[in-house]
């Protein structure tokens, strides 16, 4: 391998790249073996000073140094030079056709300069100026109205190259590559600018000694959450990738409220069976594509406060992934009412657009009554739940053999009876999935469903007294037993019990509604409905 030199000037460090004809050939034909052991000797920063230079001087490698493997490259290198890094830095990149998508609605928000926060190496900025064409490209960097932000000094300079190598290296001195801590008061966006954003997820570790002090800090301690913060306080309108965690997690109620003073729409996309991160593997490469990210889109725009148009949290099969990631198929789930959080209302929810009549039915049967109001601290009837339900929830009397249940006590035949009717239905599944839908089911976010047992009649508790009694005389015949970590019991029952109690509790509600329709709350496919 040969060696790369280097030196610096003695008056600012400037790093000046020596390409001496040893090198020049070496990078002529560059391949991963040598990048990789370029990387373990010399490091990452020092690699990329000369891949750039070498880039900019002669022309990109078609068989290996390209824009297209930037990305990706930098991502090996990361990961040889310290494989908890990009954990710690909480970086996920995103996928080609999840720019795409938000590279289309970038292009009709308001704002003349654009930014790209957290950009890494380029994969929003080149995807969306690609998107616009090459004019419209060239025309808003020589008017300096792009802006890269990050504090990844290397990442930073990849993503200048690329551009650079793909719209003149005449354009060095008029694009704004601006590195540091953006969450520092000391980096601020442009006046009249949109941001676009895939920001750093993980948890602060210490709070920046020129960080802006604000609640939506001191209450969610995430990273992600405090970039939105400031992106959408500080910018005309912007659309942002992240977990979806702050739609309804409790910590991020401060960032929600300051949402209520904007409006926009937020796509939700769950992480089984196919996630929203997928899809990377293409090209030379042969990365890993697996992520347990919840993740949304959101697009926030200033003109007014009407607030957020939000899609069911989607689920989809790898299959449909390309029909699934088009801008019209993805708004064509949003739902029409325009939420905005309160004190009474906290939460967002996450709800189908077909099912938006039954869910606010539901909440005006209930009138603010919940589950909790009808369970006991102990009680003749005893209702066990496991508390992980990926497609459905349900429930027997008594406890079951498994670690991770929820269980609940009664002292009424009747309240038992109709709780018992709810879980196994479809609307205690539709709560979790409309207000979490993570990993497992909370006991407080069950506790809080709404409820309308006051609406039910003598003839509707003889309905849900008798389906009781047949479920649970049959309950053994439906139990499945898995050998994890010691026995774990589940229980599933045949959907034609579900169906029933589904239609028994819309008539309660006074709603056609077929079964067809409610599938879509257990369907683990966005564009079909499973039977």
């Amino acid at each position: 391998m040969l060696t790369m030199e280097r030196q610096l000037q003695n008056n600012d460090n400037e790093v000046v790249v020596n390409l001496s004809s040893p090198i020049v050939s070496k990078l002529k034909n560059y391949s991963l073996e040598y990048y990789v052991k370029d990387i373990e000797t010399h490091g990452l920063k020092y690699t990329w000073d000369y891949i750039c230079e070498y880039v900019l001087t002669y022309g990109e490698n078609r068989a290996f140094l390209n824009i297209h493997n930037f990305g990706e490259m930098y991502e090996i290198g990361l990961a040889i030079q310290d494989k908890q890094q990009k954990k710690k830095n909480g970086q996920y990149y995103t996928p080609d056709d999840v720019a795409l998508i938000m590279s289309e609605w970038f292009d009709s928000l308001e704002g003349q300069n654009l930014c790209d926060v957290g950009c890494g190496t380029g994969k929003l900025i080149l995807t969306y100026l690609d998107y616009i064409g090459k004019e419209r490209a060239i025309k808003l960097l020589k008017e300096g109205k792009v802006y890269l932000y990050d504090i990844d000094s290397v990442a930073l300079k990849i993503c200048k190259t690329a551009l650079l190598l793909k719209y003149g290296k005449e354009l060095n001195d008029v694009i704004h590559d601006i590195e540091g801590d953006f969450l520092s008061s000391n980096i601020k966006l442009p006046h009249n600018c949109k941001v676009i954003s895939n920001p750093p997820y993980a948890a602060i570790q210490q709070v920046g000694l020129y960080w802006k002090n604000t609640m939506v800090l001191n209450d969610s301690r995430e990273l992600y959450s405090i970039f939105m913060e400031k992106i959408i306080n500080d910018s005309l309108s912007s659309i942002i990738i992240t977990p979806y965690s702050f739609i309804s997690g409790s910590k991020f109620y401060s960032l929600r409220r300051i949402l209520n003073q904007y409006n926009g729409e937020i796509f939700s996309f769950d992480n089984v069976p196919g996630n929203i991160f997928c899809g990377r593997k293409h090209g030379i490469f042969n990365t890993n594509t697996s992520n347990s990210v919840r993740a949304a889109i959101t697009i926030v725009r200033k003109n007014n406060s009407d607030g957020f148009r939000l899609t069911p949290l989607i689920r989809f099969k790898s299959t449909e992934r390309k029909a699934l990631l088009q801008c019209k198929t993805l708004e064509n789930f949003l739902s029409p009412k325009k939420q905005k959080i309160s004190s009474d209302m906290p939460m967002y929810y996450k709800c189908f657009k077909e099912l938006q009549p039954l869910y606010d039915c539901m909440i005006e049967k209930a009138r603010h009554h919940i589950l909790a109001e009808l369970v006991s601290k102990s009680g003749k009837y005893t209702l066990s739940m496991p508390n992980t339900c990926r497609y459905f929830t349900s429930a027997i009397s008594g406890k079951m053999n498994r670690s991770g249940q929820i269980t609940l006590h009664f002292d009424d035949e009747k309240k038992f009876n109709y709780i018992y009717c709810l879980i196994n239905s479809s609307f205690a599944y539709w709560h979790w999935r409309l207000f979490d839908g993570g990993i497992t089911y909370p006991v407080s976010l069950l506790l809080k469903m709404p409820i309308f047992y006051e609406s039910l009649t003598e003839e509707d508790h003889l309905f849900l007294k008798d389906i009781v009694k047949e479920m649970s005389s049959k309950a053994d015949d439906y139990i499945v037993k898995k050998n994890n970590v010691g026995i774990q019991e589940n229980i599933k029952y045949p959907r034609q019990y579900r169906d029933r109690i589904n239609q028994r509790f819309l008539k309660i509600l006074n709603l056609k509604v077929d079964n067809s329709t409610m599938d879509l709350i257990h369907s683990n496919m966005a564009l079909k409905i499973s039977v």
